[in-house]
């Protein structure tokens, strides 16, 4: 239940975007459909009305495909099972490794219920969450660089390994449609203020490849995990994506050659990343912020990582 009313957007005649503005999902329909990221806790019921809204029979969804799994991207994965068991959950086989593993489930719950917290306080919903005792986040349909999501109608997704924000992040691409599932390959970018955070947790090589290989496809319209949807030169927004991220790490490794304390530069970092989004508590984007420090630190004196082709 949200205090506001999200109705479902129509980006293409069988594409839509779904969930809320900050924690968007997508779905695609062919003969059948699939969701697009996993949503958070607070929204599964929100979803749930989405879809029914669009006139979608349960017996026609039938896969939930996943980008990769921070909390904030699979939260609702338990509540839509349960309500729809036929649907097959599909992720990168990192993915589901660690979504296998017990201690990321019981971290899983307890970040869960920070976003939920935040969102209340917000007033972006007026209810805890339904808690879903024992969530099960099995993944049925587990794919690699080039497999391919046949949903039927011309309506076929391919899967593209994009690591570096998350070492089991997966993006999808439409091709009769010309839609990139980006996720969160390019980091956090808000669509109002033309901001990026890049968002290099795992590896910054492997975000910088990630980001010149989405930036070779032909898509037209780009879905990102967060704030919605991105049209028109969709290879420019790669440019600017890998700008940013190159500003970023350019600016930690000046502070860092110029004697600054590793802790000071995380901790100014962290406050201004906060005054830009603070979906998460201050102690997390902190923490998040000195992660990026040790992977600049690990690729410096690489003046070619920048480049796209």
């Amino acid at each position: 239940m949200t205090e506001k009313r999200y109705a479902p957007i129509a980006v293409t005649p069988n594409f839509y975007q779904i969930g809320t503005p900050a924690y968007p999902a997508y779905i695609s329909i062919g003969d059948y459909a699939m969701i697009i990221e996993g949503g958070i806790g607070a929204t599964a019921a929100l979803l749930a009305d989405q879809i029914k809204e669009l006139g979608i029979k349960p017996e026609k969804l039938k896969y939930l495909a996943l980008t990769h799994t921070h909390p904030d991207h699979i939260g609702a994965v338990p509540s839509l099972k349960k309500k729809w068991p036929h649907l097959k959950i599909v992720a990168g086989t990192v993915a589901a490794r660690i979504l296998k593993n017990e201690e990321f489930v019981k971290e899983f719950t307890r970040v869960d219920g920070i976003i939920s917290e935040i969102l209340l306080i917000k007033g972006a919903i007026d209810r805890w969450p339904m808690v879903i005792e024992n969530p099960v986040f099995d993944v049925d349909v587990v794919v690699k660089e080039g497999d391919k999501i046949e949903l039927g109608a011309g309506v076929t997704w391919t899967a593209y390994e994009t690591p570096g924000h998350a070492a089991c992040h997966v993006s999808y691409y439409n091709e009769s449609g010309k839609i990139l599932a980006i996720g969160d390959a390019t980091g956090l970018y808000d669509t109002e203020l033309y901001l990026f955070w890049p968002n290099y947790f795992d590896s910054l090589d492997g975000y910088c490849d990630s980001i010149r290989k989405l930036s070779s496809i032909p898509a037209k319209i780009g879905a990102l995990s967060h704030n919605g949807i991105i049209e028109g030169d969709i290879r420019h927004y790669f440019q600017k994506a890998m700008k940013a991220t190159e500003a970023s790490h350019n600016e930690i490794m000046r502070r860092l050659n110029a004697g600054e304390d590793y802790k000071k530069v995380g901790l100014d970092i962290g406050r201004r990343v906060y005054t830009f989004t603070n979906m998460q508590p201050f102690e997390t984007i902190h923490g998040l912020t000195r992660l990026m420090i040790k992977r600049s630190q690990s690729v410096a004196g690489k003046p070619d990582l920048f480049k796209l082709p």
